[in-house]
């Protein structure tokens, strides 16, 4: 199997006034082609910052994240929009775009 997804000590701090909140705190987490994989947690546990940063929407406060072995972590916002547009797709649990419309309608 190959890599497909890596985080190496990925954290994502927020600052909230004279606090910091560690969103995510140095997970390590590796991904091969083919494997189906799950985030669950209770709600505030950091479950969509982490998501927020594999999906490249994000980058870490410290880490590395790898996406087809490349370093994406210091990546400018121009080069994840591209790796976005060509790599990575979301389905959102509850996301209507166009309100009270069936996917026939559309």
């Amino acid at each position: 199997m190959s890599e497909i997804i890596k985080l190496e000590k990925v954290e994502k701090h927020f600052k909230m006034g004279e606090s910091v909140v560690k969103a995510v705190d140095g997970i390590d987490v590796k991904i091969e082609r083919g494997d189906f994989v799950a985030i669950v947690g209770p709600s505030g546990s950091g479950k969509s910052t982490a998501m927020n940063l594999v999906g490249s929407l994000d980058s870490p406060t410290k880490g590395k994240i790898f996406l087809d072995k490349k370093n994406i972590s210091d990546f400018d916002e121009s080069n994840l929009a591209q790796l976005r547009g060509k790599k990575i797709g979301f389905i959102f649990q509850s996301f209507n775009l166009i309100q009270n419309l069936t996917a026939k309608e559309i």
